[in-house]
């Protein structure tokens, strides 16, 4: 034990006192909160936009202004649209400059300017209304740029159907009435107090869900973090003949449960630190933020701490890691250089990549039948399983699926402890690994001076 101790404070050392490992650290939550807010950001940066509208009358105009007006009202501070807020570049509607496509090409291409409120300033689009039976021209520079030409269409549906109405002699206002006029679609859960009983959804009964779709990302995340360090480590000490000098202290097995340890621990720092981090940032804003917005976080502090969803998201976590890790570090031990780890690295990369395609549809519905099946699969149960556990699944097929990750983790370990020999030790590579696998086709002769009789 002492033996498997030594390596894993060795290694453990050896990564946290790295430079890159603590800039690592830092800037990991901070380019994940700039690209939580990349799209605020981008639309708090842009400057204003002034479009015009030429038109004989004044319906699509009063119809783009609304549309405008609806738009910048959706910025209420509720949780599903927070990420929207201010998501919408400043649109400006200014008189026409000119009334014709040729004449406002200049001021479109910037040659010549529109007078503002803040000054001369360059002309974005300009919508042009024939007729209303013609179709409406959208003149710009900047094609990329889809937000108002979204709103100009959606301004024509609404003019649409007002022309409609009134050729059929109806008033346009019935489709306002009729719109005030619907019933609210409210989602209730079957309470289980009495037959029949209805209650509302809250937040706190859909907690456990948003909870484990973060939780199974969090997983994944750090396991993809983690287990790089131990593919690099192993082929930094093969290269460096370090193996030989370690294995005269410590046997095969301990180096190897040392070295997992190392980043195990390793990856519970990096866990330990960014949540500590975020529960002081939250700690120290909590008097700036509004106080719904506390209770929710609050609710969802409280649901990952139930036992039915932070057990199994422990245990698969430390599964997990194991699988991931033995498979990284026998990849490691039959590669000299980073290009031939590379080429090896693609196909785990792509497993890797199946259950966080996973979590989108988890998002839509977590109770899907591909989820339930491809949590059996034991290279994916440590994601799926998490996510599954707000649905109340049976007890044994829990139990089941954690003996099946279990049994998967110690075939692999073994596994990778026989790669890890032939490769670390005897100095195996990839040509090695090849022949093996092509020594497992059957019918097939292995070919070079050995193979003949």
């Amino acid at each position: 034990m002492s033996a498997i101790l030594l390596v894993a404070r060795r290694d453990y050392l050896g990564y946290v006192t790295a430079w890159g490992f603590w800039l690592g650290l830092l800037l990991t939550p901070l380019i994940l909160g700039v690209f939580m807010l990349a799209p605020v950001l981008a639309a708090s940066s842009q400057p204003a936009r002034y479009f015009t509208i030429v038109e004989s009358g004044d319906s699509f105009t009063q119809a783009v202004r609304a549309e405008l007006q609806d738009r910048a009202g959706q910025t209420a501070p509720d949780l599903p649209r927070a990420g929207l807020t201010g998501s919408l570049p400043a649109f400006i509607l200014v008189p026409p400059p000119a009334s014709g496509p040729d004449e406002l090409a200049a001021f479109l291409a910037g040659e010549k300017l529109v007078p503002t409120a803040a000054g001369p300033r360059p002309l974005f689009a300009a919508l042009i209304v024939s007729d209303p039976s013609g179709t409406i021209r959208y003149l710009s520079k900047n094609l990329q740029a889809q937000a108002l030409l979204d709103i100009a269409r959606a301004a024509e549906r609404k003019v649409a159907e007002d022309r409609v109405f009134a050729a059929a002699g109806v008033s346009s206002r019935l489709i306002d009435d009729a719109r005030s006029a619907r019933r609210d679609v409210v989602a209730q859960r079957v309470g289980s107090g009495g037959a029949g009983r209805a209650l509302d959804v809250t937040l706190q009964d859909r907690a456990p869900f948003l909870v484990s779709i973060g939780l199974a990302f969090i997983l994944w995340f750090l396991i993809f973090s983690v287990v790089n360090y131990l593919l690099m480590g192993t082929i930094e000490e093969r290269s460096n003949k370090i193996f030989d000098s370690l294995l005269t202290s410590v046997r095969l097995p301990q180096l190897l449960t040392g070295k997992l340890l190392a980043v195990l621990v390793l990856s519970l720092t990096l866990m330990a630190f960014w949540s500590s981090g975020s529960i002081l940032l939250t700690w120290l804003a909590s008097s700036q933020l509004p106080p719904g917005l506390v209770a929710q976080m609050s609710i969802l502090g409280m649901a990952v701490l139930k036992p039915m969803i932070l057990g199994p998201a422990l245990i698969s976590f430390v599964l997990g890691y194991l699988i991931y890790g033995a498979l990284f570090l026998a990849l490691g031990s039959l590669c000299d250089t980073i290009q031939e780890a590379q080429t090896l690295m693609t196909p785990l990369i792509v497993l890797l990549m199946v259950p966080l395609f996973m979590l989108t549809i988890a998002i839509d519905d977590v109770g899907s039948p591909a989820i339930a099946a491809m949590s059996w699969v034991p290279l994916f149960t440590p994601f799926l399983l998490i996510l599954r556990m707000p649905t109340d699944p049976p007890l044994w097929e829990v139990l089941a699926q954690l003996a099946v990750m279990v049994l998967t983790t110690g075939l692999i370990l073994r596994l990778a402890t026989q790669v890890y020999r032939a490769g670390a030790v005897h100095g195996a590579g990839l040509g090695d690994a090849g022949a093996w696998v092509r020594r497992l086709i059957p019918g097939r002769r292995p070919s070079g001076p050995d193979s003949r009789t």
